[in-house]
């Protein structure tokens, strides 16, 4: 194709619809071309007479002054060329999104002149989305983020909302040039549920869910993370989430975790806690023959207890009884109320010598103890129980529960304040 400089560059001027400028540095003369015009609503003839001022009285202030110190790296030689998105005013006053991109002309040997040449390409429509997602990110309630894998281990993130400077006091920016200082404030126990979801992600190439917990001013808050994967228009797969707080809801599931076993008077485990705990208790000891032992505490004449001080001492006896019998018993040892007055312990890889001894010591502390009245008149309680050691010849929790139920009415009836096994 035999066709002139001149006529190749018109083309593609014409092609990508590009304003050019010609700016002479020294004098401030301008040259611009017709369709820099029309990008902002004029005809040349109704800007002229044209120089530096022009361009000055439409750029955005702000933008104006980042462009000529962007300008001067470039004529210092701090730069190889000149690059800025700048905000220009059209003719009926509103604002468009001008990518401004030029270099200083030089000589066939290198020496520079006094001309800059560049051209200025409408960006406004990517900009507006850009700016509506940029918005977008910042509203969501939480950090939305793009990442790659590589392999399971090796991920990288593409983008990562500005958002984690909120929640982390993480430039995003250095998030994305390196993962891994998201991955050091991560609660290291926690490694092993991420590294389990990544992998499984990788090798389905599905959405991936997981919980963990982040180390932020030195405590631990939950957060969650849903990713999704979707190919680009290249092939290549990204996985797109984000990333919410949710420490709030778990504090809630905790709550409810816990209230759903413990007895509210008295801060122990409740019935349901603790059948379900015996019945562990007993399908370890038929596979592994681990032995356990339980022990029953009933109060003595609580009907009493009620009847001459009122239910709410009644409750206060309850409340004081269970903080002693866990102050009388191992980290490994569940302890809990079964109903009314009456508790039970249960001692893993105990034999019914060693639960003798910690049912007794149980019970003298409680008899020690001081309680009160409403006009704090001490008085004494005291406590019955029976120990049981499991055997092979139990057949349920339910036998056992029995069982240890008749050595406790045996306490009670060979004159209370006592332990029978």
């Amino acid at each position: 194709m035999n066709l002139s400089h001149e006529l190749r560059l018109q083309a593609i001027i014409d092609g990508t619809r590009a304003g050019t400028w010609e700016w002479n540095v020294k004098t401030g003369e301008v040259i611009f071309n017709e369709r820099w015009a029309a990008m902002l609503g004029f005809t040349l003839e109704e800007i002229k007479p044209l120089s530096i001022e022009t361009w000055n009285r439409l750029c955005h202030p702000d933008d104006l002054k980042q462009s000529y110190a962007l300008i001067s790296q470039h004529l210092d030689n701090k730069a190889p060329f000149y690059e800025c998105l700048c905000r220009v005013r059209r003719k009926d006053g509103s604002w468009c999104w001008i990518q401004d991109r030029g270099k200083l002309v030089k000589e066939p040997d290198g020496t520079p002149t006094d001309w800059m040449m560049g051209t200025h390409i409408d960006v406004s429509v990517e900009q507006e989305y850009q700016q509506r997602f940029t918005h977008l990110a910042a509203s969501v309630p939480g950090i939305l983020f793009s990442f790659e894998m590589d392999s399971p281990l090796a991920l990288r993130f593409n983008y990562v909302s500005e958002r984690s400077h909120a929640y982390f006091g993480l430039d995003c920016r250095v998030i994305e040039a390196d993962a891994s200082v998201l991955v050091d404030i991560i609660y290291p126990p926690d490694f092993a549920e991420i590294k389990a979801a990544l992998k499984s992600c990788y090798k389905s190439k599905s959405e991936t869910s997981c919980q963990f917990r982040i180390i932020i001013d030195g405590s631990e808050e939950w957060f969650q993370a849903v990713a999704r994967p979707i190919r680009d228009p290249f092939g290549k797969l990204v996985w797109h989430g984000m990333l919410t707080n949710i420490d709030d809801q778990k504090q809630l599931e905790n709550t409810l975790a816990f209230l759903s076993v413990t007895d509210e008077l008295t801060g122990l485990y409740n019935r349901r806690h603790l059948t379900r705990s015996l019945n562990d208790c007993i399908k370890l000891y038929r596979r592994y023959q681990k032995p356990f032992s339980l022990i029953s505490l009933d109060i003595d004449h609580f009907k009493r207890i009620n009847d001459l001080y009122g239910h709410l001492v009644g409750d206060r006896v309850l409340s004081k009884l269970g903080e002693l019998i866990k102050n009388c018993l191992r980290g490994s040892d569940i302890a809990g109320r079964m109903g009314g007055e009456e508790f039970l312990v249960l001692l893993p890889n105990t034999p019914e010598e060693k639960a003798v001894q910690v049912a007794e010591n149980c019970r003298r502390v409680i008899n020690q103890a001081e309680f009160l009245n409403e006009d704090d008149t001490p008085f004494v309680v005291a406590v019955s129980g029976g120990v049981l050691e499991v055997t092979d010849d139990i057949a349920s929790a339910e036998d056992l529960l029995k069982r240890s139920d008749r050595l406790l009415y045996e306490a009670k009836a060979s004159g209370r304040n006592m332990i029978a096994w």
